[in-house]
């Protein structure tokens, strides 16, 4: 275990996450503190953060039953006690380089900087982490905690927000470690497109026929040719594929949505 101990809090959320969550908490090993909020596991992840509890982790776990994800984000942020936060998945590690950059900022003193981005190199089954070159998604994950606030209105793709000045961590990496299988993935996408739709239909958002033709295919080009996927073969283009599915499915269930409020309803130009 790391002997530095930058004034960070980790934020993780989570529920049976054994087969991950060692590695998650020993890529943050080198923070104050590490906040886990747990909603429910019972395959052993419960024994296994005990485990590193003893082995003298910093970890302060806590239990709140699922009210969505960004009510159980804001309510780990409620637990910290840092003057910064790192908000992680379970199924996420800090590589060397993003722990050495973290640190860094920690100690720079600066204080022109609310939040940093950081990028998170996925894994494809059967490939392996996505090659180097490709353009890897830019996440919001380090910030000011007094700083830091939560949209619970969001229902997916939910992320913390700063009122100042943001930027990116240039160096290091979060390492995207779950490697699902293609029935797993479908399901993930019929749920987080269904929560997004929730949510648009609360704002008030319509449905729109160019969008729903034209949206999955700008957002399979923007990942398989815009952030270079392609370098991964045929998994890369699955992993695009998928991102055309998402994209199509959120927009159609919008119009299914749209149609049970309204049955005479036109999806407009």
């Amino acid at each position: 275990m790391s002997q530095v101990k930058a004034p960070i809090s980790v934020l993780i959320i989570c529920k049976n996450e054994v087969d991950m969550i060692a590695d998650c908490l020993r890529s943050v090993d080198f923070c104050a503190e590490i906040v886990v909020v747990d909603s429910g596991s019972t395959d052993g992840t419960l024994e296994c953060i005990a485990d590193y509890v003893a082995k003298g982790y910093p970890i302060r776990l806590f239990h709140n039953d699922w009210p969505g994800f960004a009510r159980q984000r804001l309510f780990a942020l409620q637990q910290a006690t840092q003057p910064w936060c790192l908000c992680i998945e379970a199924d996420e590690r800090a590589d060397a380089e993003l722990r050495q950059s973290i640190i860094e900022i920690t100690g720079s003193g600066r204080n022109d900087i609310d939040g940093w981005f950081v990028r998170r190199r996925d894994y494809l089954k059967g490939y392996g982490y996505a090659h180097r070159w490709v353009a890897h998604n830019r996440i919001f994950r380090f910030f000011r905690r007094d700083k830091a606030t939560m949209d619970i209105a969001q229902r997916v793709h939910e992320s913390f927000r700063v009122p100042g000045r943001t930027t990116l961590i240039e160096k290091g990496m979060l390492l995207h470690r779950r490697a699902t299988s293609l029935t797993e993935d479908l399901k993930r996408t019929n749920s987080y497109s269904s929560l997004k739709v929730e949510a648009q239909v609360e704002q008030g958002d319509k449905p729109s026929m160019s969008r729903l033709v034209f949206s999955p295919w700008i957002n399979f080009l923007k990942f398989y040719v815009g952030k270079r996927y392609f370098l991964c073969g045929r998994y890369g283009y699955v992993h695009s594929a998928m991102v055309f599915l998402y994209s199509y499915v959120t927009e159609a269930k919008l119009f299914e949505a749209r149609m049970v409020d309204d049955p005479n309803s036109v999806i407009p130009d």
